[in-house]
């Protein structure tokens, strides 16, 4: 099952970025910091699906 609030927390990092890039730029320091920390929530967020995914496939079929 997909993380719920880890993709609230994805949406809301990706609309600070926009906010940030908006009115600073692309390459200001808080745009950066922001878009590194989305990343970080996107990777968490990749890693622990492929780990469902794996998990789900691991496991024995009972029927």
């Amino acid at each position: 099952m997909v993380n719920l609030m880890s993709l609230s927390l994805i949406e809301k990092k990706r609309r600070q970025l926009i906010e940030l890039a908006q009115m600073y730029g692309f390459s200001a320091k808080e745009t950066i910091q922001c878009s590194q920390e989305l990343d970080e929530l996107l990777n968490k967020h990749l890693k622990e699906a492929v780990l469902f995914h794996k998990e789900k496939e691991d496991k024995p079929c009972t029927t």
